[in-house]
């Protein structure tokens, strides 16, 4: 009987640890207060998020089979979802458009890349 009890402790004890386990966000960790959205350009700002963040799925070879149809991959392919909303709308959630990037729970790109790409757009998104 005494062996059964050590294993229930040992059991709950393995649990409750279990339980309290949970993935951190970098960011909401460290929230970063060094975004700069005055020096934002396509090929050193807007680019690299969307190479990290999009072109997985939306690129040439996958968009057809990922990314239901949506070439990111070059300016001019950026530009008309740009030109007509849903790229804006896609990353900010705002409800016009599929919510982007795609997760388990919706999550949003960070503060700071939604605040350089809406600098940028709001600049007229220039190709430099």
């Amino acid at each position: 009987m005494k062996r059964v009890t050590t294993l229930l402790a040992i059991l709950g004890f393995v649990f409750i640890c279990m339980e309290s386990c949970y993935y951190d966000v970098e960011e909401e960790l460290y929230p970063s207060t060094n975004c700069d959205t005055l020096n934002v350009s396509y090929a050193n700002t807007v680019f690299s998020i969307l190479e990290t963040q999009c072109l997985n799925c939306h690129n040439n070879a996958n968009s057809g089979i990922l990314g239901a149809g949506i070439d990111l991959e070059g300016y001019t392919q950026l530009k008309t979802y740009v030109d007509n909303g849903k790229f804006l709308s896609s990353i900010t959630h705002d409800g016009n458009a599929s919510f982007m990037p795609k997760s388990a729970n919706n999550r949003k790109l960070p503060d700071c890349d939604i605040a350089q790409i809406t600098a940028w757009i709001n600049a007229g998104a220039p190709n430099n």
